[in-house]
C-alpha cells in the first residue's frame, strides 16, 4: 500500500505505470464480467430451454472449468487452501466447492480490510512474531545426592517455539520447483570445480544398468566427487599441532548479510583466501514434505556470514569452488544431516572436512554435542532454547540472528583444540587424527536418498502401534496412509502435518459412520484433513461395505540357527566363560562352544579353557545321612573325569555329570532318617504293582531317550550302568528294627510317597464362591482363623496344626478316603 503514495519511473507490473492505473482496469474488467453474467439466460425456463442444445452446454463447460482454474491460481496465490477445479459436478460436490469458494472470500477480504486499516492507521501493525515456551516436565525427587536445578538449568530446560503469522510459503518463489514424485533422487550439479575426473565421468552409469532400473525408487546415482575423495591428501600441515587463535568476542566480530548474488560472489572470493572455515544449517521440515534448508552460517577467523538460503537458492552453487577445494578445511559439528540438505537443495558437494562430532566420539568425551564441546573448550552456555523456531520467518528477528551465529563462531578455535588432543593422545602415526579424518571423509561420500514409499510401509505404523484391527480397518488403513503421503507429496506438506500417526490410528480404529465423526477424531483438525474430507470419509465407507475376513499376521523373516552369532575367541567384548551365544544343539550336532560329552571318555584331559565348564557333583550318602551336602569339584588335569572303564561297583557314590543345557526335573522330598537307620524297602518277594508300573515307565523313558538322541551322553551310560546296581541295592538292605516301629515307619513312608504321586494342583474353578462373602449366612471354616485357634482370645489358643498326612488333617481326608476306595 505504500508503494502507491510513491511514484517510481519502474513499471508496477508489465503495461502498468501503478497502482492506480492497475485498478482502474481491474474495476473495468470486473464491471465487463458483471455484464456479462448478466446477459446469460436466467434460472428457470430460459436456461432449461438453452441447455437442450448440445453446443450451449459445450461453451458453459469449457468456460466452468476455465474460471474455476483461474481462481484456483488465485487462492494458490494467496496461500488459501482449497480444491476446486478437481472433482465431479454432482449437487454435493457443487456445495463443497461453493463453501470452499465462501471460506476463500473471506479470508482473503479479511486481509485485505486489515491492510486497509494499517495504510490509514486506523490499526497499529501487529507483531507478526509467535512466541510460545515449552518446559518439560521434572520429576520431583527428595534424593540427598541429586543434584538441585538452579535458575541457570531451569531456563536451558525452557524451549521456545518462535514461529510467525501468515509466513508466505517459499516454495512459491523457488525458480526450481521441488521434485517430490517417489523416483530416485537425480544430482543437482552442473557444474564440477575442483575436478580431477570430469563430471560426465563421474555420473557415467555402469553398463548393465538399464533406464528402468534408474527409475527404481531405491536406484542411487554416483557420487559426483567420489574419485576426488578417494585420492584425497592430507597436507603435512594438516597433521601438525596448531597454536589455538580464540575468537574475538560476538560483538566485536563484524556480521554480513549475504542476501544478494553479488555478495555470495564476493564471500567466494575472500573465503578461497582462508585455510579454514566453519559452517553450519539451519533446517525446516514442518511445512515440507523433504525439508527446507533455511540458512547457512559461515565463519572465519575474523567475520562471520549468514546467508540467506530461501532468497539465494538457485544460486548457491557457486560455492562449490570452496566446499570441493581440498586445501580448505571445512570444519562441521554433527555434518551427517547436512551433506544431505547440500546435495539435496544446492547441488554442494564437501572435500576435506572436519567433523568435531566425529572427533568427540574418538577422544572418548562425555557427550557429542556442541553445547557440551562448547562449554568443554571455550566455557561457553549455549543457548539452545530457539532451536525448535522457525526458519523461515524473514526477516529474521535478532535472537535467531544471535542464535546462528553463535554455533559457527566457536567452531575454529574447537577445531584447534581437538586436533592437538588427537595428536596428544595418537601414537606416531598420528592414528587417531587419522581416524576421525576417515571418518569425515565417510560422511563426505554420502548420497541423498529420498523417502522412498512402498505399499507396505503402513504395516510398520501397524506393529509399532500395537494394536489389533479387523480386515475392514487394516483397508482403511492401507488406503489413508496411501492418501496421506499422496497429499503430502503433491501439496509439499509433511506427513505429520497432513495427518499425524496417532490420528490417523485413531480414524481407522474409530471408522467413523459420518464426516463429522472423522474430524471428532483430531483434536486439533488438520487444515488438509478438513480440505480433503470427502475423499477421507470416501475410504473409510468403502472399508466398511467390505466384508469381514480372516487376517493373516505377516511372517517376520528371523535368523535361524546357524545364523546366530557365534562364539569368538580373539574378540575383547567375549569372555571365553561367555554362554550367552551357545547355540541350541540338535540331535546329531556338535556344539559350537563346548565338546560333545562323548569326547569326554577319553583319558586324555581337558584343555584349560574348559575347566570352568563342565564339574562333577559327588554326593556321598553312608546310610541316606547325608542327603543335602553337595559337592562340586571341578575337572582340571589333576581330576579327570572318571570314564565308564574305570568306574568301579561303589555304590555309595553317585556320578553325575552336569550337562551345560538347562534341563527342568521334578523337585522330590528326600526325608532324613535317624542315625543307625537304613532306608525302608519292600521284602522281598514278587513286586508289587507299583513297582511294575515304575520299572515300566522307566523303560519306557529309556527307549525314548535312545530314539530321540542317536548317541548316549556320559549321563546317560552312567545312569544304565547303575540303575541295575541301585535296584539291587534298595531291595537288599535289611531292617534292625521292632515289628512295631516297622509299621509305624512303613505307615508314614507309604503315605508320603503316595501324597507326592498323587499330587495335583488345586482347581479353583471349583470353589464355592459364596465363602468369600463373609456375612452371618457364611458358616464355611475352611478360611476360618479360629478353626484351630479359640474363638476367645488368647486364652483358648489350640496348638498351631503340623505338617502331617494322617487322616485326621481336614485338607487330605477326602483325597485318602477316594484313593482307599480306588
Amino acid at each position: 500500500m505504500q508503494s502507491s503514495t510513491v511514484e517510481t519511473s519502474e513499471e508496477f507490473l508489465p503495461g502498468i505505470k501503478d497502482v492506480t492505473e492497475f485498478t482502474q482496469k481491474t474495476l473495468r474488467a470486473v464491471l465487463q464480467a458483471t455484464k456479462a453474467s448478466n446477459d446469460m439466460p436466467a434460472a428457470g425456463d430460459d436456461f432449461d430451454y438453452y441447455s437442450s442444445f448440445q453446443g450451449f452446454r459445450d461453451i458453459l463447460d469449457i468456460e466452468g472449468k476455465r474460471i474455476l482454474h483461474i481462481v484456483q491460481n488465485v487462492m494458490q496465490h494467496q496461500n488459501v487452501r482449497g480444491r476446486l477445479s478437481h472433482g465431479s459436478s454432482d449437487i454435493l460436490d457443487l456445495e463443497d466447492k461453493f463453501d470452499v469458494l465462501t471460506d476463500a472470500n473471506d479470508q482473503i477480504l479479511e486481509r485485505v480490510g486489515s491492510w486497509l486499516d494499517e495504510a490509514s492507521g486506523i490499526k497499529k501493525k501487529d507483531n507478526t512474531l509467535v512466541l510460545a515456551t515449552a518446559t518439560p516436565k521434572q520429576q520431583a525427587s527428595s534424593s540427598w545426592n541429586k543434584k538441585k536445578s538452579t535458575s541457570a538449568t531451569k531456563s536451558a530446560a525452557s524451549y521456545h517455539l518462535l514461529s510467525a503469522k501468515n509466513i508466505l510459503r517459499p516454495q512459491l518463489r523457488f525458480k526450481d520447483k521441488v521434485d517430490n514424485r517417489n523416483q530416485p533422487f537425480v544430482p543437482r550439479i552442473k557444474e564440477k570445480p575442483n575436478a580431477m575426473k570430469s563430471l560426465e565421468e563421474s555420473l557415467r552409469l555402469p553398463e548393465d544398468v538399464t533406464i528402468e532400473m534408474t527409475e527404481s525408487p531405491s536406484f542411487l546415482y554416483p557420487h559426483p566427487y567420489q574419485y576426488e575423495l578417494d585420492h584425497l591428501k592430507q597436507e603435512p600441515a594438516m597433521l601438525s599441532k596448531v597454536e589455538p587463535i580464540e575468537p574475538r568476542p560476538l560483538d566485536d566480530t563484524p556480521l554480513s548479510m549475504v542476501t544478494k548474488v553479488s555478495e555470495l560472489v564476493a564471500l567466494c572470493d575472500k573465503l578461497k583466501t582462508c585455510k579454514t572455515v566453519a559452517v553450519d544449517l539451519e533446517h525446516h521440515s514442518y511445512r515440507t514434505f523433504q525439508g527446507i534448508t533455511c540458512l547457512m552460517q559461515i565463519s572465519t577467523r575474523d567475520q562471520d556470514f549468514i546467508i540467506d538460503t530461501l532468497e539465494l537458492r538457485s544460486d548457491l552453487h557457486i560455492l562449490n569452488s570452496v566446499f570441493t577445494d581440498p586445501s580448505i578445511v571445512k570444519v562441521f559439528h554433527g555434518a551427517d544431516s547436512d551433506v544431505d540438505w547440500l546435495q539435496r537443495d544446492f547441488g554442494l558437494y564437501v572435500v576435506n572436512m572436519f567433523d568435531t562430532g566425529q572427533a568427540a566420539r574418538v577422544l572418548n568425551l562425555a557427550r557429542f554435542s556442541l553445547a557440551h564441546i562448547l562449554k568443554a573448550y571455550c566455557g561457553v552456555e549455549a543457548d539452545k532454547q530457539y532451536q525448535l523456531a522457525d526458519w523461515r520467518i524473514r526477516p529474521l528477528p535478532k535472537e535467531l540472528v544471535a542464535y546462528a551465529r553463535e554455533d559457527t563462531h566457536h567452531l575454529l578455535y574447537i577445531y584447534d583444540r581437538l586436533k592437538n588432543d588427537l595428536i596428544e593422545r595418537g601414537n606416531e602415526q598420528n592414528n587417531l587424527l587419522m581416524s576421525v579424518l576417515h571418518r569425515s571423509k565417510e560422511v563426505c561420500s554420502k548420497v541423498y536418498r529420498k523417502n522412498i514409499f512402498s505399499e507396505d510401509d503402513y504395516l510398520d505404523l501397524y506393529h509399532k502401534s500395537k494394536k489389533v484391527f479387523n480386515s475392514q480397518q487394516l483397508d482403511a488403513l492401507k488406503k489413508i496412509f496411501m492418501w496421506r503421503d499422496r497429499t503430502g507429496r503433491q501439496e509439499d506438506e509433511s506427513l505429520g502435518y497432513v495427518l499425524p500417526n496417532h490420528m490417523l490410528l485413531q480414524i481407522v480404529e474409530i471408522l467413523p459412520r459420518e464426516r463429522q465423526g472423522v474430524l471428532a477424531c483430531c483434536n486439533p483438525i488438520p487444515p488438509l484433513v478438513r480440505q480433503y474430507l470427502p475423499e477421507v470419509h470416501g475410504i473409510i465407507s468403502e472399508a466398511r461395505e467390505k466384508p469381514l475376513v480372516k487376517v493373516t499376521k505377516r511372517k517376520v523373516n528371523r535368523p535361524s540357527h546357524q545364523q546366530h552369532p557365534k562364539y569368538d575367541g580373539e574378540s575383547l567384548l567375549l569372555c571365553p566363560h561367555d554362554l550367552s551365544h551357545q547355540l541350541s544343539q540338535k540331535p546329531g550336532e556338535k556344539s559350537v562352544l563346548l565338546p560333545d560329552p562323548m569326547d569326554l571318555a577319553d583319558s586324555s584331559p581337558l584343555p584349560p579353557s574348559y575347566d570352568l565348564h563342565y564339574s562333577i557333583k559327588l554326593k556321598t550318602n553312608p546310610d541316606l545321612r547325608a542327603l543335602d551336602s553337595n559337592n562340586y569339584l571341578p575337572v582340571t588335569k589333576e581330576s579327570p573325569v572318571k570314564t565308564p572303564a574305570k568306574l568301579n561297583s561303589d555304590s555309595s557314590r553317585e556320578i553325575h555329570l552336569i550337562d551345560m543345557n538347562w534341563k527342568l526335573v521334578k523337585n522330590t522330598i528326600k526325608r532324613k532318617l535317624p542315625e543307625g537307620t537304613a532306608a525302608s524297602s519292600p521284602a522281598p518277594g514278587p513286586p508289587t504293582k507299583r513297582q511294575k508300573k515304575d520299572e515300566s515307565g522307566e523303560k519306557k523313558e529309556q527307549e525314548a531317550e535312545q530314539e530321540s538322541t542317536p548317541r548316549k551322553t556320559l549321563s546317560q551310560i552312567l545312569k544304565a550302568k547303575y540303575s541295575k546296581l541301585q535296584k539291587v541295592d534298595k531291595i537288599g538292605v535289611t531292617k534292625d528294627l521292632t515289628e512295631a516301629d516297622e509299621k509305624k515307619k512303613k505307615k508314614k513312608t507309604n503315605s508320603m510317597v503316595d501324597l507326592e504321586d498323587s499330587f495335583q494342583p488345586y482347581d479353583y474353578s471349583k470353589t464355592d464362591s459364596s465363602m468369600f462373602q463373609g456375612g452371618a449366612a457364611n458358616k464355611s471354616d475352611v478360611y476360618n482363623p479360629n478353626r484351630y485357634y479359640g474363638a476367645k482370645g488368647k486364652g483358648n489358643k489350640a496348638p498351631k496344626p503340623k505338617y502331617s498326612t494322617s487322616k485326621s488333617n481336614k485338607s487330605y481326608s477326602y483325597k485318602d478316603k477316594q484313593r482307599n476306595k480306588n
